[in-house]
């Protein structure tokens, strides 16, 4: 009997619950999210698709990412079957992995299917995970195991490995720099090797700089620049920011590769991206915004250029209501728009309502079609005490690509807290 990913997901909680040193002092908190969705989308010509899947996401804490101990956490979703256009029911176990955190939270070990972000590393494993502080301003992680994007049913996984880490050199107040590497390889032969750095420098008069590279060892080349500076005026900020990605060095094309963007590294092209974002806050409600980007193609596509002016007005915590006006000037029909936008979100005591419309009206038509549309509205309320939500949207939207497209999304959120007045789970290292 094959055991879905959210029964295995219980199921490992068992042996946690069951001791009675864990169970006395740990924390249970399970979130369930049931969501059922429903499409009708004309695809010209006549066709026509209705798919109507049914999602159950499930999380399992047990215990605290922030308490010295050891603790559970986990997720996982599945699918199932509503209609006969809504695809094979299917479910995926995303994470689940024990973690220790000793009584002075100077380290930090994890065993398990965990995602790793570290540096150049957005990579889920089943395997292990360290980080620790080696000296006061110097900290270390490493990690090892197999990567979980090559799990295929039926595919030998046991030349499939991953491994990597990063060093990060800090002073509080000043700098952070990181050095990262990151290896993987498939049937026992390198697919994937690359060094990273990271930085976030803080200067005189509360600027700062963060930035990113990553270099590609296997084609040697660098793949990635992204740097971005912070100028704070009084009630202004003045952010350019620069990003450069060159494909065949940014992506990987080779089978393993889940990126669904990674037939761009044969095309042999470069993206720079430049360009400065302003933002002015007159008073604590209002926030206006004017961004400008340039964007360049050494090869296929050319120059373009995006201008946009956003403001938004605030009256409560999370309520707020606001509006976007932008233009792109490019050489493709793709790149010759203007691009409007208004949206609200009304926070209520027991819910919320929320509304968002955009209108693109392109220079030149595509597909015999000279505009896009998209409208949404929704809304939620709690019960329970709020442990129980639920939420409800419904979408339309019209392009080149489709004719129309309706979407309808009920979300029933339950939360089981054994500690309610508990933070929620988050990231210590």
């Amino acid at each position: 009997m094959q055991i879905g990913p959210l029964t295995y997901l219980l199921l490992m909680l068992v042996p946690l619950v069951a001791t009675p040193a864990a169970s006395t002092a740990a924390e249970l908190q399970l979130v369930s999210d049931t969501i059922l969705r429903g499409f009708e989308r004309d695809l010209g010509r006549g066709g026509k698709v209705s798919p109507v899947p049914a999602y159950q996401y499930l999380q399992v804490d047990y215990g605290s990412l922030t308490t010295p101990g050891i603790s559970f956490h986990g997720n996982g979703w599945g699918r199932m079957n509503l209609g006969d256009d809504a695809g094979d029911g299917k479910g995926e176990l995303l994470s689940a992995f024990l973690q220790y955190l000793p009584p002075g939270r100077d380290y930090q070990l994890r065993a398990g299917r965990q995602y790793i972000f570290e540096g150049v590393a957005r990579d889920s494993l089943d395997g292990v995970y360290a980080k620790g502080f080696l000296l006061p301003t110097l900290s270390m992680a490493a990690y090892l195991g197999s990567p979980t994007v090559l799990d295929s049913e039926g595919e030998d996984r046991g030349s499939d490995f991953i491994y990597g880490g990063k060093i990060t050199q800090s002073r509080s107040g000043l700098y952070d720099l990181g050095i990262s590497y990151r290896h993987l390889t498939n049937n026992s032969e390198r697919d994937e090797e690359s060094l990273g750095s990271d930085l976030a420098l803080l200067l005189p008069g509360k600027v700062s700089l963060l930035g990113h590279s990553a270099y590609n060892l296997v084609t040697d080349g660098w793949g990635e620049h992204s740097y971005e500076l912070r100028l704070p005026l009084g009630d202004f900020t003045l952010s350019p920011f620069y990003q450069r990605y060159r494909y065949q060095d940014f992506f990987n094309s080779r089978s393993n590769s889940a990126n669904p963007f990674r037939f761009l590294q044969g095309t042999g092209n470069t993206l720079t991206v430049f360009g400065t974002e302003a933002f002015w806050y007159p008073v604590e409600q209002a926030e206006f915004a004017l961004r400008v980007k340039n964007y360049d193609y050494d090869k296929r596509f050319g120059s373009s250029q995006f201008y946009t002016l956003a403001a938004a007005w605030r009256w409560r915590i999370f309520s707020e209501i606001g509006g976007e006006l932008g233009r792109m000037q490019g050489h493709e029909a793709v790149n010759k728009y203007l691009l409007g936008r208004g949206y609200c979100y009304w926070n209520l005591s027991r819910g919320f309502l929320s509304g968002d419309v955009m209108h693109v009206r392109y220079d030149r038509a595509i597909y015999a079609q000279k505009s896009s549309w998209f409208v949404s509205l929704g809304g939620g309320t709690r019960f329970m005490d709020d442990a129980l939500t639920l939420r409800l949207s419904f979408d339309y939207s019209s392009d080149p690509y489709f004719n129309r497209d309706v979407r309808a999304l009920l979300r029933v959120s339950y939360l089981l807290d054994k500690n309610p007045g508990r933070s929620s789970p988050g990231s210590l290292l």
